[in-house]
């Protein structure tokens, strides 16, 4: 039998959020992806700023490897899966009983008996905020269901709903996004098809808002993200490649094929030897394969597997020439001043994501894969302007701010009370009320 201290231990466990705001975090992270990644540590090490002594709870579809991945990003997060698999269990479900399961569940817990304790928190967050990235589309169908879950959460709790940097195409029949748009307080997007599609606000993608400024000086940005690796091998040479081999053709027939001769065509029109070439992995094994397919042709080429991207920072600077399949490297690419041809893949997905990045200024090519025409010159108008990056960081910071703006004194020096001063405290003030209760 457990003694009396060891009974409070474990009920500060089952009650990590005694006393103190819920910041209700969801995203698919932990694949790992390096795009999905990097947004997620961007508002982590954000709250951490802002919500320093908040528990901030990561839903997430992965949460074991999250938690590796972003450790460190704010001191004081949770990783749990429960939104996610009661989004996966619904999408196997008939409409009308998935429906019924995601609005049901916050009320009756025990409708998924396995995750009483992780709605319980859902059901307890002061804020519940999805988190941008290309997820809430007809691609991936069942995502749409945590729409729905968030908003059961929001009716029972009072939360307030927030999306962020959202990219909803393909969107198929939109009917569960028009239906949840109105009961979000912010629902943000980061292209113009998504915003004409619901009517809403385009700050751009999430990213923006870990990316170092031009003008000035963000040390304390600068030192919390490896946003650029500017020392390695990989950082030296002229051309970088990132090839994916998923979600290349609206079937994946042939993973990587096209991708791969794609890319060979263009390093012959250049003139480009492997020795000039750096290879970036953003999703493990799955960024490997086109690179097996290409190595005869590149020889002398440094890789760069996901670990390394992901502790050291992406290899890119003004001078150099990319080639990508893949969005956020355009995007962090471009930023830093890079010249680029964007590789664009399944047309419905991805036509829209390298054109939301060209539509506000990035001078990259965007090239189809099955594009008929000459390979094109070697370009070398650099990346985005710098105020244009300056433009699109403050944009989102503002976005951010007006998310979690600014608490009083008062409340930050409650929120960093331990737990049990906390529960003293209201046991205190629940004492005194019914002592003057008594006496009136």
């Amino acid at each position: 039998m457990p003694k009396g201290k060891e009974i409070a231990k474990v009920v500060l466990m089952l009650q990590p959020d005694e006393g103190r705001e819920v910041v209700y975090l969801i995203a698919p992270s932990g694949h790992p992806n390096y795009g999905d990644e990097f947004i997620a540590a961007a508002w982590l090490r954000y709250l951490a700023r802002a919500r320093p002594h908040a528990l901030i709870v990561l839903d997430c579809h992965t949460p074991g490897q999250a938690s590796v991945l972003l450790n460190g990003c704010h001191p004081h997060v949770m990783f749990v899966d429960t939104a996610w698999r009661l989004a996966v269990e619904a999408g196997d479900r008939p409409q009308e009983e998935s429906h019924e399961l995601l609005d049901g569940v916050i009320e009756e817990p025990g409708r998924a008996c396995l995750l009483v304790d992780g709605i319980g928190l859902l059901s307890r967050a002061s804020s519940i905020h999805l988190l941008g990235g290309g997820y809430l589309n007809s691609v991936w169908p069942h995502h749409l269901g945590l729409l729905r879950l968030v908003r059961a959460a929001a009716r029972r709790s009072g939360a307030r709903l927030y999306a962020t940097g959202q990219g909803l195409m393909p969107a198929g029949s939109a009917d569960e996004l028009r239906a949840s748009v109105g009961d979000f307080d912010v629902f943000d997007v980061r292209d113009r098809e998504s915003a004409e599609l619901l009517g809403v606000t385009a700050t751009g993608d999430d990213a923006w808002l870990a990316v170092p400024p031009k003008s000035g000086t963000d040390r304390q940005l600068r030192r919390e993200v490896p946003v650029y690796d500017g020392t390695s091998d990989a950082a030296q040479r002229d051309v970088v490649l990132c090839l994916q081999s998923d979600l290349v053709t609206n079937t994946d027939d042939a993973p990587g094929g096209d991708v791969a001769d794609l890319a060979i065509r263009l390093l012959d029109e250049w003139g480009v030897t492997g020795d000039q070439v750096a290879v970036i992995e953003c999703i493990p094994g799955t960024d490997r394969v086109a690179y097996d397919q290409i190595a005869h042709r590149i020889e002398g080429a440094v890789f760069v597997p996901f670990t390394v991207l992901w502790r050291d920072g992406l290899p890119a600077r003004a001078g150099q020439t990319w080639i990508s399949t893949r969005f956020h490297p355009h995007l962090l690419a471009a930023a830093a001043g890079a010249s680029g041809v964007a590789l664009s893949g399944r047309k419905d997905y991805y036509d829209t994501k390298h054109r939301s990045l060209t539509d506000e200024g990035s001078p990259w090519v965007v090239l189809p894969l099955n594009a008929d025409t000459d390979a094109p010159a070697r370009p070398s108008r650099g990346g985005f302007a710098a105020g244009v990056v300056d433009s699109l960081v403050a944009r989102k910071r503002r976005l951010a701010g007006q998310l979690y703006p600014r608490q009083s004194a008062r409340v930050r020096v409650k929120q960093a009370l331990p737990p049990q001063v906390r529960r003293k405290l209201r046991a205190g003030v629940q004492r005194g009320k019914a002592l003057l209760a008594r006496q009136d």
